[in-house]
């Protein structure tokens, strides 16, 4: 029964190791198909990378599906400026759900940018908007 059991073990675990490849045997397995070494290198890196964000992935999934209450209190506030949607979350401003880029910071504001418009976030809470050339255009309400 023993001796059977590894066996089992012994075929299974190979069988699994066959699949398995080190970078530098897929390079060479690259390589050997007549691919140009730094094509071979960059394909090894996306590979690399999309593991990783799968497993970044995976990991927010499974952190939210542990911390539910933490999904809502992700959006702290919700405002309006000419039928756009301006989010402020713990992780900066978005714009119909969109991120906006952090073009400057201040102790008293940031500025945001996304699409044409600054938007201008006090620390009282307010969102002022301008346009690319800073001409003032309103107030989120």
């Amino acid at each position: 029964m023993n001796v059977k059991y590894l066996v089992i073990v012994a075929v299974l675990g190979s069988a699994l190791l066959a699949g398995c490849a080190s970078p530098a045997q897929r390079m060479t397995e690259c390589e050997a198909q007549g691919v140009s070494r730094d094509a071979c290198y960059i394909a090894e890196q996306n590979r690399q990378s999309a593991i990783n964000t799968a497993a970044e992935k995976q990991a927010m999934e499974n952190a939210q599906a542990l911390y539910p209450a933490q999904k809502a209190q992700a959006a702290k506030k919700v405002k309006q400026w000419e039928g756009m949607k301006l989010v402020m979350t713990s992780t900066g401003l978005t714009v119909d759900g969109k991120p906006a880029a952090v073009i400057e910071k201040t102790k008293d504001a940031t500025v945001y940018q996304q699409g044409l418009f600054n938007y201008i976030v006090y620390r009282n809470g307010k969102i002022a908007v301008t346009d690319a050339s800073n001409v003032f255009k309103g107030y989120a309400k």
